[in-house]
């Protein structure tokens, strides 16, 4: 960096003459230099720019108008989870048992998606209770899990009724390609989680997103895990209801709820 060019003779002297002549501030005392910062010289500055300030506003008449109040800006609601709070919910604790249910139509299925699931729904509901998962709720996590298709694959390579990936099949012992023995691997998948989280809504998302990702007792914050939980919660819910009633996580079976808050 280059700093400014020196000052020749009286030029800084004359220069400051013919701004006076022009209108412009007054010229500094012949002891303020050009670079001179000192505390008198920022004082001196301090003081005319107040004057000249005073001269422009001219004299007050009559009393100050108030400021126009300025209207408030509302907030756009961002989720808890997403700020880092906590937000209720309704947990369900695991004890295991089944009770069989008879198969009755889900009222929210599609004709083909419905089909399947009456096809398949004897077995779900024997391979539940061998595990001893309640029946209502495989049935909800097969729902969401292929919608009953045993041949369902999605982009992750999971495949069949319950969605097995390759390893998961293999760790389990059975053939995902079979639709018996991958509806018998995702309930033993889905008991050996509910046996070591304890907690239904846990298990699900271990079971989702794996159980390395369920930390601290908390569902891990990934929008799909969330979703995959509360939707299985709320259709183990319908499923389970008197038909004709409103389906809530309150009308599960007293045995597998409880009323604990966690983060979710």
């Amino acid at each position: 960096m280059t700093g400014p060019a020196p000052l020749e003779g009286n030029a800084g002297v004359s220069d400051r003459g013919e701004k006076a002549e022009l209108g412009e501030a007054p010229p500094l005392p012949e002891s303020f230099q050009v670079h001179d910062l000192s505390r008198r010289y920022v004082q001196f500055r301090m003081q005319q720019e107040m004057a000249a300030t005073a001269q422009m506003q001219g004299p007050s008449v009559g009393p100050a108008t108030p400021p126009a109040p300025v209207a408030a800006i509302s907030s756009i609601a961002v989720p808890s989870w997403l700020r880092g709070g906590t937000a209720p919910f309704q947990s369900v604790s695991f004890k295991p048992g089944c009770a069989p249910l008879a198969y009755r139509p889900s009222g929210f299925l599609t004709r083909g998606a419905e089909a399947r699931r009456a096809a398949f729904y004897g077995m779900m509901s024997a391979i539940a209770c061998e595990q001893g998962i309640p029946a209502g709720l495989f049935d909800a996590m097969i729902i969401r899990e292929s919608g009953y298709n045993p041949v369902a694959v999605s982009s992750a390579n999971a495949y069949g009724l319950a969605q097995l990936m390759p390893g998961t099949a293999f760790g389990l012992g059975v053939d995902r390609y079979d639709p018996l023995q991958n509806m018998r691997g995702g309930a033993r998948y889905l008991r050996q989680q509910l046996d070591r989280f304890g907690q239904v809504h846990l298990a699900l998302a271990a079971y989702n997103a794996g159980p390395g990702r369920v930390r601290g007792g908390l569902v891990p914050r990934i929008t799909e895990t969330q979703a995959y939980v509360s939707n299985i919660i709320a259709n183990w819910s319908r499923l389970t209801s008197p038909p004709g009633s409103t389906s809530t996580v309150s009308t599960l079976p007293q045995v597998y709820r409880s009323v604990a808050l966690t983060q979710f």
